[in-house]
């Protein structure tokens, strides 16, 4: 039996999480924090129409600019919350000590994992680094050569609003 290297000495995609539940750009700031809820997640790309990765909100950002006294703000686009400059990437070849060291550099409980076109292929959390850390057996999906699981939900709407009978509660005679 080989021994493994030392965790920090690790490629990135060994610790990866390769199944990512996405948010389209265009969806609401309330959608990305209903599918934060709904999965138990709390780190969401976003993606364009094209499936184009542009950045990740976290339940720490979305928490602190959420404003109840001004509903509107929930249906203002999700991209609204993403940083002004490009989210710090590492490849999956890196080591986990370098992707460690992007969170840290970032200020991010969390780093994307890109590939050489900037496409998305899996995102590593503190979460990920500390279950690591303390030998924690997690599922990993095994390294393929194909493109990770990107979920994306889209909400579905009726096609025609339910009637309503009468204007303010009142029934018509």
């Amino acid at each position: 039996m080989t021994e493994q290297p030392p965790l920090e000495q690790r490629p990135a995609a060994e610790l990866m999480t390769r199944d990512l539940l996405t948010v389209a750009a265009s969806e609401s700031v309330l959608m990305a924090w209903e599918l934060m809820c709904k999965a138990e997640v709390h780190h969401l790309p976003v993606t364009d129409d094209e499936g184009g990765f542009l950045g990740v909100v976290d339940a720490q950002t979305l928490t602190s600019m959420w404003n109840a006294a001004v509903p509107q703000h929930a249906r203002r686009p999700v991209t609204t919350l993403l940083p002004s400059r490009p989210p710090v990437t590492v490849r999956p070849s890196a080591t986990v000590r370098e992707a460690a060291r992007a969170m840290v550099e970032s200020g991010e409980d969390f780093v994307p994992v890109t590939n050489d076109h900037g496409a998305l292929v899996g995102l590593i959390t503190a979460r990920d680094l500390i279950g690591a850390l303390a030998g924690a057996e997690r599922d990993i999906a095994p390294a393929g050569g194909g493109m990770p699981s990107l979920y994306r939900i889209e909400p579905v709407l009726p096609s025609t609003p339910p009637a309503h009978p009468g204007a303010g509660g009142i029934e018509p005679d």
